[in-house]
């Protein structure tokens, strides 16, 4: 009780400036916080909604996929800080510097000077196929972050020891620069939440019985040609057997010309929609972990907003009221 009459005890006697500064923070880092907690929810609740589709037999539009990275054919993506070999990685390079404060102490903070995310696609692959994956816009967590220090604002290679605690410590002493590395891996388990499209190919079916019978239809109309390609006995009538010898020679050649036509085979793709109210998730592990991930972020988040929003309302009626 002693730290709220505190509270209570010094939002009266603050200067009117100052309290309104404070309210006015608190009020923004809450209403932040409290933002951030329902979009995880919202996003939770999207992802237990949604059921899992596979490639093979993904519904055009809004879907949930679970799979392997791997890579595309084409030019290797490596990460530009650790060089490793990877479908996605997203870095940041950061400088420490020394800022003068008012108790004439040096303090330090860290300030980024580079940073990046990589744009290119790579494969989601379940048991049923893969499909190419456009980053560009999703939320993406990925398997493995590294943090490492260094001398100069090109680093050398992250090394696994660096990623052992005593490592990260003894590392950033006398250090000015630090990296942080993202990478999703070829072979890391992936969920992902977004649009899915099939472009070229079989996106449009063949519909082989309907070009045979317009075929046929044709022929038909022109006796003449009938007659001199099918009338095997010369008889002058087409009957069952050269009809059906008809039939099987317009068969195959709508089917040859479909494969002529047919192009590059079919291509899906899951990228951001149009909709921007569905969120566009790529996530490293299976569903039940990024349900508790995002479970616990947005616990943490109502844990930080809940007191800054109540603190900040009752500092206004305890002014209000004095």
């Amino acid at each position: 009780m002693s730290l709220l009459s505190d509270f209570a005890l010094t939002v009266r006697h603050a200067e009117l400036p100052a309290l309104a500064f404070g309210i006015g923070i608190a009020l923004l880092l809450g209403g932040a916080a409290l933002w951030g907690a329902f979009t995880f929810l919202k996003r939770k609740r999207i992802i237990e909604d949604t059921p899992t589709a596979l490639v093979r037999s993904a519904p055009q539009g809004y879907v949930e996929l679970q799979g392997q990275a791997e890579l595309m054919d084409g030019d290797p993506v490596f990460a530009p800080l650790s060089l490793r070999h990877c479908a996605w990685y997203r870095y940041k390079v950061e400088k420490r510097e020394k800022r003068a404060t008012s108790s004439d102490r040096n303090d330090s903070t860290w300030r980024t000077i580079e940073q990046g995310v990589s744009d290119n696609l790579f494969y989601l692959v379940d048991t049923t196929g893969r499909c190419a994956v456009d980053p560009d816009g999703a939320a993406v967590t990925a398997a493995h972050r590294n943090v490492w220090y260094g001398q100069s604002r090109i680093p050398g290679r992250y090394h696994d020891d660096d990623g052992r605690w005593w490592a990260r410590a003894l590392g950033q002493l006398g250090q000015p620069y630090r990296y942080t590395e993202q990478r999703i891996e070829p072979g890391d388990a992936i969920y992902a939440l977004g649009h899915f499209t099939t472009h070229g190919g079989g996106a449009t079916r063949f519909d082989k019985d309907g070009a045979v019978g317009d075929r046929l239809r044709e022929w038909k109309r022109d006796q003449a040609f009938m007659l001199d390609n099918f009338d095997a006995n010369g008889d002058g009538q087409i009957d069952m057997q050269e009809w059906e010898a008809a039939r099987a020679r317009a068969e195959a050649e709508v089917v040859a010309e479909q494969r002529q036509d047919a192009g590059p085979p079919p291509v899906d793709l899951l990228a951001r929609g149009h909709d921007r109210r569905q969120p566009f998730v790529i996530a490293a592990g299976t569903e039940e972990e990024i349900v508790r991930r995002c479970r616990l972020a947005a616990s943490g988040l109502l844990v930080v907003a809940v007191p800054l929003m109540v603190g900040a309302l009752w500092a206004i009626a305890l002014r209000l009221a004095a």
